[in-house]
């Protein structure tokens, strides 16, 4: 007879290490986090149904259609409640803006013109197409941006909803326009706003159309980070031989399209992060008057419609905060005065409690700051009494003193700026980050975090996606998460779990979620995924209606502490519990030397009333893992033991 040993690893899993270095460690895992020091499933997750309400500018009718994802990819999730209790759940995503309301969602994807009225601009394609272009030498459609969408909202014929030309009908509502030329584009239409083409030039070419009046909505954004650098980069014949390049042609870097929010009183402000664009307003009040075709509009034009002057507003953006609690509405990233050039590392901020004040006087406390180190300004995020800037190098405090300088602003890190955008998660004040080569802490100074698998995250690390990086908190189970993506993917494929109490890490590769939002005012943790899907989280015990395959696994374990011995392991008595299913599957594997060939023994299906397996395993050193691949199962493991006994040296 043997003795019972214990198979019980330490809490967290340490991946930085050989297997058999890692003895009776757990070294890899999916789907499982470590709760008061023992492993378990997660939770499951489900499908957020919305009801997308679409309205047709022709019939003026409502269309209703029942829908669980977002077009384009969405990067930012934020839940809002206003004074009267209405509960708003915002997806920003790099083609469109949703507010969900009462589980209905609507299209408010911002205006970025005010309304354009444009003459005999319309011209018809070739003889027997259906092309309707567009001339507008004012418009701002990019060249490399050939989706980008307008509204059309009144035409010259009948009832101001249609106009004929050249055999061509085409009616108003939103259409997708893509680029020609710089003062030309060509018509798709929306499919559910009233937008139509129909019939076919007749002759072909032919220019008219009346007056029309149309508004620019708010560009896609990238999905990809890029970098145009070197021959044929670009697009073939944009600008001529021997003349320098605009930006985002060559030799610079496209950033994926990833929104900053915050909210003003019971309103939203939001920016594109890109740098490239200016800051949005959407009003609450105003959406509630008019669901169906509310759209949030510039800042600049939310003041003006108030008779308040817009034009001190920063015409660029990089990222918007509301600093709490002395309110003032803060660009990280934007414009200097009197200038139109992006400064990526300037720091301006209005007047405290004032919108439309940003140029500094006496009377207010508006302002800026250059930053004098890094290349430009990461992301920021809201600390205890202070707001925390991270560059791409460093790290700043920016704190609210008063006049006359309004704020303080000092370099608290001069080693650790952010890896991206949505890399920073707040929980009691402390800031959790991670940059291109460690996680951070800050909680009054910066600190690096202990990781058990820091070269199974960071030497996997795709370089030019890291924009991407993502993270979130599950304060319930008291988790920061990243999402990043690995070297071998232009898209998040993998997530590493930090216990900020325990201090233990897990990773996995089976969620692969671009944005994220902690319980709040919502029961559950709302996640979006790169399939475009909205999901919430920890409900249930599966991947919305199949298994989830979760498991964890250790290193390779000694009979004894030097290794010389063989051992012979007979019985393995599990002890898990289970809050949902009955079974958990166990498999053993065993080797006589580190790099010496495998036994495996099992997978065993072990159910909750299976006191005892028996088995038969020879070597000098063992492997346990466990696993689930069955629906509806939620386990946790306990102390597992096993029956083993000293058997020779060879």
């Amino acid at each position: 007879m043997g003795s019972l040993v214990k198979l019980t690893a330490p809490a967290g899993i340490v991946s930085d290490i050989t297997d058999y270095q890692a003895q009776l460690r757990y070294t890899d895992a999916d789907l499982v986090r470590f709760s008061s020091g023992a492993p378990e499933k997660i939770g499951g997750w489900v499908y957020r149904d919305g009801v997308l309400v679409q309205y047709n500018y022709v019939t003026d009718v409502d269309t209703t259609t029942t829908i669980n994802t977002v077009p384009g990819i969405c990067r930012k999730i934020f839940q809002h409640k206003d004074l009267q209790g209405n509960k708003y759940l915002f997806y920003f995503t790099t083609t469109h803006v949703y507010v969900e309301l009462g589980g209905f969602r609507y299209d408010i994807t911002p205006f970025r013109t005010d309304p354009v009225t444009l003459t005999d601009k319309l011209t018809t394609g070739a003889a027997g197409s259906t092309d309707v272009i567009i001339t507008d030498t004012g418009n701002t459609i990019a060249q490399t941006d050939p989706q980008s969408r307008i509204l059309i909202t009144s035409l010259s014929g009948t009832n101001n909803e249609v106009v004929v030309l050249d055999g061509i009908t085409l009616t108003v509502g939103e259409y997708l326009c893509k680029y020609l030329s710089d003062t030309t584009y060509s018509l798709t239409p929306v499919s559910g706003t009233g937008a139509s083409i129909s019939g076919t030039a007749s002759s072909g070419s032919t220019t008219g159309g009346g007056a029309m009046t149309l508004r620019y909505i708010v560009s896609n954004g990238a999905e990809d980070g890029a970098v145009a650098f070197g021959w044929g980069s670009g697009l073939w014949g944009n600008s001529t031989w021997g003349t320098p390049r605009s930006s985002g042609v060559a030799g610079t870097f496209v950033s994926p399209r990833v929104w900053s929010v915050d909210a003003w009183g019971e309103d939203i402000i939001c920016a594109p992060a890109e740098g490239t664009d200016t800051a949005y307003y959407i009003d609450t009040s105003a959406f509630e008057d008019a669901k169906s075709t509310y759209r949030g509009t510039t800042l600049k034009k939310y003041l003006t419609d108030l008779s308040l002057d817009g034009s001190q507003v920063p015409v660029l953006c990089g990222k918007v905060i509301v600093s709490t609690p002395d309110r003032h509405v803060v660009f990280f990233g934007a414009n200097a005065f009197g200038t139109t050039n992006f400064d990526p590392l300037l720091v301006r901020f209005s007047s405290q409690e004032d919108l439309s004040a940003w140029t500094p006087a006496i009377e207010n406390s508006a302002g800026d700051q250059r930053l004098g180190t890094g290349t430009k300004i990461q992301t920021a995020s809201k600390g205890r009494g202070q707001l925390l800037i991270h560059t791409d190098v460093d790290v700043y405090s920016m704190q609210f003193v008063g006049p006359p300088f309004t704020f303080a602003f000092q370099q608290v890190s001069d080693t650790a700026g952010s890896i991206s955008e949505n890399c920073v998660s707040m929980v009691e004040g402390a800031a959790y980050w991670m940059t291109q080569n460690n996680f951070y802490v800050y909680d009054g100074s910066v600190q690096s975090l202990e990781c058990s698998v820091h070269e199974t995250v960071f030497d996997n690390l795709s370089k030019q996606q890291i924009e991407k990086v993502m993270s979130g908190t599950n304060t319930k189970f008291n988790e920061i998460w990243w999402f990043y993506p690995s070297s071998s993917s232009s898209t998040i494929d993998k997530y590493v779990i930090y216990n900020y109490i325990d201090r233990t890490w897990s990773i996995g590769s089976s969620l692969q979620r671009t944005a994220w939002n902690d319980y709040n005012i919502f029961a559950v943790p709302l996640a979006a995924d790169t399939d475009g899907y909205i999901y919430e989280q920890e409900s249930g015990y599966n991947n919305v209606s199949t298994a989830m395959t979760a498991f964890i696994e250790t290193g390779f374990f000694n009979g004894d502490e030097t290794g010389n011995n063989m051992y012979f392991m007979d019985k393995i008595i599990p002890d898990t519990k289970f809050e949902s299913g009955t079974d958990i599957k166990f498999q053993l594997k065993s080797k006589r030397y580190p790099n010496g060939t495998e036994t495996t023994k099992g997978p065993f299906t072990l159910t909750s009333s299976t006191n005892k397996l028996n088995l038969r395993a020879r070597g000098r050193s063992f492997q346990t893992k466990y696993f689930s691949d069955a629906k509806d199962t939620q386990w946790r493991l306990g102390t597992w033991r096993a029956q083993a006994q000293a058997d020779g040296t060879r």
